[in-house]
């Protein structure tokens, strides 16, 4: 692999380049944006190497997406959820297991066993791959792991999961040594940079299928109705990309150039308001990831996110009609000082018990600043809450808001928590 910040755009940049170097004669100009005389040297893991980058060449970049492969495949399984059900052949019952969800995982930690008998995994995936429809609680349901290079399926014991943000954690002992993989830090990604997808769409027949992308968007908010209730009640942080998943690859890794798991895949967008959509992808950040499995679910720590209790309109939907219709007060725009209007109109009463009750914040208000943070969407603050990153119960947070009753900007603090009982 290539060790160079933004590995992605250099050898799009260098690839370009070749692609010119082959059709004509060009100058280095038409590769430096004018200047002639810059000369990068880039360490080529692959074919430990300096080359120049220039001299990039089509090889050089095939040979580090399949090094990269090469180096994450064996972490990446198939995880297959079973019902236990009983079947009768000539008047006799039978136990019998009953595929009900596959899809996939990826290991990222390791365990020796007593008296070097094997190795514990740890496997990460999604909630939904897991767990069935039936909430009665009369499926008996077991866990596999597909270790495909092996082609054996391998008894695994649920640790717990996240429903909301959608993540499992399993585990499962094997006497092959198997490499877990590292993390990135998924702060770090920007648009454009690329990415790698493994998993098994379709199922275990196509397993660890590997496809090739870029990230579409670092950060995206996508809000779900999780109890089926009709409301959109849970709104997570995603990185939107464009390789290639389907119906299987959920729980699989979205790895960087460099070998990193970058995120969980999650979903895909099929349509939009009855639009056919192509190449959408989305994948749980790593830096959540880690969060909820490691610092919650593998430490037996209950996932508890801070709810501030508000109602809210953004601002920057308050039209006059908008104002009207729901009896709102006008906006102070004279507190923006020629900024563009910005924030959240809190429309209700804060509800007792929350976050920002006895807070001085209420209705008719208008939320700035959270945390030194300008707020122009409400999402924002909803996703950092849900992700468990950002924020924690407990923690005290500073809210710079308009304040009706003076006609004036307020400071107060608040410290994050669920509701009282």
């Amino acid at each position: 692999m290539f060790n160079i910040k933004r590995l992605g755009k250099t050898l799009i940049f260098a690839l370009i380049c070749i692609f010119l170097v082959s059709c004509e004669a060009v100058t280095t100009t038409d590769c430096t944006c004018g200047n002639a005389n810059i000369n990068i040297n880039v360490n080529n893991e692959v074919t430990n190497k300096v080359v120049e980058y220039e001299d990039i060449t089509i090889t050089d970049f095939q040979n580090t997406i399949s090094e990269t492969v090469k180096s994450v495949e064996s972490a990446c399984v198939g995880i297959r959820t079973k019902e236990l059900t009983e079947v009768e052949i000539n008047g006799k019952k039978f136990p019998s297991e009953d595929d009900i969800s596959i899809g996939s995982g990826v290991i990222y930690k390791r365990e020796q066993l007593p008296n070097n008998s094997g190795f514990k995994y740890y496997v990460i995936t999604n909630h939904h791959v897991i767990e069935n429809e039936d909430t009665t609680g009369k499926a008996m349901l077991t866990y596999y792991v597909y270790y495909g290079y092996e082609d054996v399926d391998i008894k695994a014991t649920l640790i717990g999961y996240d429903e909301k943000v959608d993540l499992a954690l399993l585990t499962f002992e094997h006497t092959t040594y198997i490499d877990p993989v590292k993390f990135a830090d998924s702060d770090d990604i920007e648009r454009g940079d690329i990415v790698i997808a493994i998993g098994n769409p379709r199922g275990l027949e196509y397993f660890n299928s590997t496809t090739f992308g870029v990230v579409s968007g670092p950060v995206r908010y996508y809000n779900e109705d999780l109890d089926e209730d009709g409301v959109n009640d849970f709104l997570g942080v995603y990185i939107q990309h464009d390789a290639a998943i389907n119906s299987g690859n959920s729980g699989g890794g979205l790895f960087t150039l460099d070998g990193k798991l970058l995120g969980i895949n999650r979903l895909k967008l099929l349509s939009v308001n009855g639009i056919d959509t192509d190449n959408m992808g989305f994948a749980i950040p790593s830096n959540v990831v880690q969060t909820v499995i490691i610092d919650h679910i593998e430490k037996n720590i209950e996932i508890v996110r801070p709810r501030l209790g508000i109602t809210t309109i953004e601002v920057r939907d308050l039209t006059p009609a908008v104002i009207f219709a729901n009896n709102l007060k006008t906006i102070p725009t004279e507190i923006y000082l020629g900024e563009k209007p910005y924030g959240l109109y809190v429309t209700e009463d804060v509800l007792p018990g929350y976050s920002l009750s006895n807070t001085g914040i209420g209705k008719d208000d208008i939320i700035l600043e959270f945390n030194g943070e300008k707020i122009t969407a409400f999402n924002v603050i909803a996703a950092k809450l849900n992700s468990l990153v950002d924020y924690t119960i407990g923690e005290e947070i500073t809210i710079k808001y308009y304040d009706r009753s003076t006609n004036s900007i307020a400071t107060t603090t608040a410290i994050l928590k669920v509701a009282e009982k």
